[in-house]
């Protein structure tokens, strides 16, 4: 039986409570959650403090990449993400927009974005791959060419 798998990259961000430790606790739930369809260690980028972007917070993010690769598709990564955020503390709940159509952010105990899966490319309203604004958030770009850099 031939397996297809793909390099996933995730983006870790935390900018409440114990940071370090919520981009720890993230990346054990994301591993118990998806042993059965990992064939990779997970790699993990060193941890940066960034500014929030797109909103005013007195907290400061920890952001953190990680790549492993897996056999899951990248509905069912984003649903293992959901449940790890859930899971954390994280509402459940709907993005919110003002009147002019753009997201409202917040400040959070863990966010796990999904920047980019093998070679795939899709646009649904649940999921952008890669993500839409990556090369703009140097937040996420930094760790990921750390990994990138290191080969991986």
């Amino acid at each position: 039986m031939i397996i297809r798998t793909n390099r996933a990259y995730l983006l870790l961000g935390s900018n409440m409570g114990q940071r370090e430790r919520n981009l720890s606790t993230a990346i054990s739930l994301l591993v118990t959650e998806l042993a059965p369809y990992l064939f990779s260690e997970v790699f993990e980028s060193s941890v940066r403090e960034s500014e929030p972007w797109g909103f005013e917070s007195q907290g400061k993010f920890l952001n953190q990449a990680i790549a492993f690769d897996t056999s899951v598709s990248p509905e069912d990564l984003l649903k293992v993400c959901k449940y790890v955020e859930h899971k954390m503390g994280r509402p459940l709940e709907e993005p919110l927009y003002d009147e002019a159509g753009n997201r409202i952010y917040r400040d959070r105990v863990i966010d796990i974005d999904i920047l980019i899966f093998g070679d795939i490319r899709m646009e649904t309203p649940e999921l952008s791959i890669p993500h839409p604004r990556l090369e703009e958030r140097d937040f996420a770009m930094i760790p990921l060419k750390e990994l990138r850099d290191r080969g991986i």
